[in-house]
């Protein structure tokens, strides 16, 4: 639904991706553009947008649900009466979600495209409030209360920086789905870990596809895959003699990291790495 203070805000994170750019004639353009698009959004949610309660699920197992709403992260999806496989994250997710599926959550998701994904994490979890974050935060098709959309370039800090002051800090999990680009998942990581709550969970998909999809390992491009992989061995010997002490502060926070691969190949590479982190719980 529309929440003008959110919109407020997308207007002012566009004009700081430009700025940030320094490229004043774009700061223009998206402000126009932005305008543009939250019109035509305003009119798709009073007369085409579809209410996600109005396509109940009648099972409780997150791999219908995710193929309910023709999302890639189940087993396999339709588009144009078509089956096509799916990443097949289904059953990281179902280990993550299941106990707490009914729970009052806070859910953020980066990368919107469709809403497909949003629709999916509605639906399962019936009391959970949920914010999705794109550069394009209007390209949703469904509707829902449950649901806000917040813009975000997760090219610039400075966005991200903007975004995480924005939102509280007591996020139960962080899904990274947009980019795929490792240095954008490496900004995206360490600027909004911290809006995770104690014991909160960020997620991050095709960790690996930047290696699939050039088909070389960039020391730079993949600081993010090595630095997890470092971490998931919990070899502190190792840690302090490869990372610096803001690297090392921001491992004191991480209790566990946990690499699962999804079902799905590319260019002979298994591109869908699947990460997620745990802050440790509080006494």
């Amino acid at each position: 639904m529309i929440n003008f203070k959110d919109q407020i805000f997308n207007c002012k994170n566009i004009i700081i991706f430009s700025l940030d750019k320094k490229n004043f004639i774009k700061a223009f353009t998206r402000f126009i553009t932005f305008l543009y698009k939250l019109n035509i959004f305003i009119f798709k949610i009073f007369f085409i947008n579809k209410k996600i309660e109005e396509f109940p699920v009648e099972s409780k197992q997150l791999n219908e649900v995710f193929i309910h709403f023709k999302t890639n992260k189940g087993s396999h999806f339709f588009s144009d009466n078509i089956k096509h496989s799916g990443h097949g994250y289904d059953a990281f997710y179902e280990k993550l979600f299941k106990e707490n599926r009914t729970k009052n959550l806070n859910i953020m998701e980066f990368g919107i495209h469709h809403g497909d994904s949003l629709a999916a994490l509605s639906s399962y979890f019936p009391n959970a409030n949920i914010v999705g974050v794109d550069k394009n935060p209007f390209s949703t098709n469904y509707k829902s209360k449950k649901i806000r959309t917040l813009h975000c370039d997760v090219s610039s800090e400075k966005n991200l920086e903007s975004l995480s002051n924005y939102l509280n800090k007591d996020y139960d999990y962080i899904i990274d789905d947009a980019s795929h680009n490792p240095i954008h998942q490496k900004l995206t990581l360490f600027s909004m870990f911290q809006n995770l709550k104690s014991g909160g969970i960020f997620v991050i998909e095709e960790l690996n596809f930047f290696q699939s999809e050039n088909n070389k390992d960039d020391s730079n491009q993949n600081f993010l895959r090595n630095l997890l992989i470092d971490v998931s061995k919990k070899s502190e010997t190792i840690l302090k003699s490869k990372y610096n002490d803001k690297i090392m502060n921001f491992i004191d926070d991480v209790q566990d990291v946990e690499i699962n691969k999804g079902v799905l190949t590319h260019k002979g590479v298994n591109a869908v790495s699947y990460t997620h982190l745990t802050l440790p719980t509080k006494a």
